[in-house]
């Protein structure tokens, strides 16, 4: 980067700062357009199983309401295709029919949505929806779902499982070694601007002003959604007010285009933080296993990590919390593994550092339990196991 422009370092002012401090950078919920309706959400209790009744009548009647859209009106739509398919231009969270049939697949599915000529009215509305559901047995505890862990995961199509020489041998017979379990929590998107989309159509063309770091892809993925050309999918995002691998496409700018196309009105959608936790996916829950075994001068002749992080059967994604270890220390074995725990939750996703955060907050914690138990400086210890080539791999380091 250096190279090519020459501004690290440089004193540069930020191109759209004077935007943002006079309060003149349009975000997605702030176009303004003649017409415009605002959308509200309504989610299932439960977290698997079936709507057998739907009550929107008091909804309907509500002041100010124009549409009430459930999956027994809603227009047809292919699912979403995932990001987490090695394809050029999906952008989808997962791959759920979106308010196409009465299945819930987790606790804040939406099952309705509410179009009015006000977001106090939306709201209001959207709480008088009641439903009866036909729960299914569900998994939703973590530990649960880990005892019956066995598909190693992958990310992005790249394997997780990786084993180099016998590394349990190496740690029972190191001079040191150290053999501990992590755990981190599921974490939720919180970015200063809420998930928002404005959305109208134009004709057969849709226009949408999102809140997203993926604008090619989410367009292309909305025309499969809506059978068109992705030529007529037109989506802009010229300010992101925090995103860091949320503010992808998830059900919400879905439902408000497909609104939009029922009634024939510019939609505004916003999310409240209760709405961004039930519909937007975060960084799951991870156990993770760290032992490092060393001889009597710190040098690991084992690196064992292994574990499990939660996922769910739509899209298999793993918190890659494996990645850092690949490329970190030098080791004489390896073995590495992250295997999948699913759960009926709302399907995890990358978030910033996808799987590199909690797996260095785990890798490098044991290091340092390692160095106490060796009674060494912690960076010492590090400097005695730096690689010269990735250790995993043996390719060169483009830099270090």
């Amino acid at each position: 980067m250096d190279h090519r422009n020459g501004l690290i370092g440089a004193p540069i002012s930020r191109v759209d700062g004077p935007l943002k401090v006079r309060g003149e950078a349009t975000f997605a919920a702030e176009f303004a357009l003649d017409g415009m309706t605002y959308a509200a959400l309504a989610f299932s209790t439960i977290a698997k199983g079936r709507i057998v009744a739907l009550h929107t009548d008091r909804a309907e009647s509500a002041a100010g309401v124009v549409f009430v859209m459930t999956h027994r009106n809603a227009p047809r739509m292919l699912p979403m295709p995932i990001i987490v398919q090695p394809t050029d231009k999906a952008a989808g969270g997962d791959n759920l029919p979106v308010m196409q049939d009465d299945r819930v697949s987790w606790n804040g599915q939406p099952i309705a949505l509410v179009l009015a000529e006000s977001q106090e009215q939306a709201d209001y509305a959207s709480s008088l929806i009641t439903a009866q559901y036909a729960p299914e047995p569900a998994v939703t505890v973590f530990a649960e779902a880990s005892r019956q862990a066995t598909d190693s995961g992958t990310t992005l199509g790249q394997p997780l499982k990786l084993q180099i020489g016998d590394a349990e041998a190496a740690l029972a017979g190191a001079a040191v070694a150290i053999d501990a379990t992590y755990r981190t929590p599921y974490q939720n998107h919180n970015a200063m601007e809420p998930h928002a989309a404005t959305v109208v159509w134009n004709g057969d063309d849709l226009m949408m002003h999102d809140a997203s770091q993926a604008v090619v892809h989410t367009a292309a993925s909305l025309a499969t959604m809506f059978g068109i050309d992705e030529a007529r999918v037109h989506v802009t995002s010229p300010f992101v007010g925090g995103a860091f691998g949320g503010k992808l496409l998830w059900q919400h700018q879905v439902l408000a285009a497909a609104a939009a196309k029922l009634t024939n009105r510019p939609v505004r959608i916003a999310l409240s933080r209760e709405g961004v936790y039930r519909v937007v996916g975060g960084r799951t829950m991870t156990e993770q296993r760290v032992a490092i075994g060393a001889d009597a001068d710190g040098r690991f002749v084992a690196i064992i990590h292994t574990g499990t992080s939660g996922a769910t059967q739509r899209t298999k994604l793993a918190e890659a919390f494996t990645y850092p270890t690949m490329s970190n220390y030098a080791a004489k074995t390896f073995s590495l593994d992250n295997k999948l725990a699913y759960l009926d939750v709302i399907a995890n996703s990358q978030m910033r550092a996808p799987g590199g955060a909690v797996g260095t907050f785990a890798l490098e914690c044991a290091v340092d339990e390692l160095a106490v138990a060796l009674a060494m400086d912690p960076i010492e210890l590090r400097i005695r196991n730096e690689p010269v080539t990735e250790p995993t791999s043996g390719k060169t380091f483009s830099s270090r």
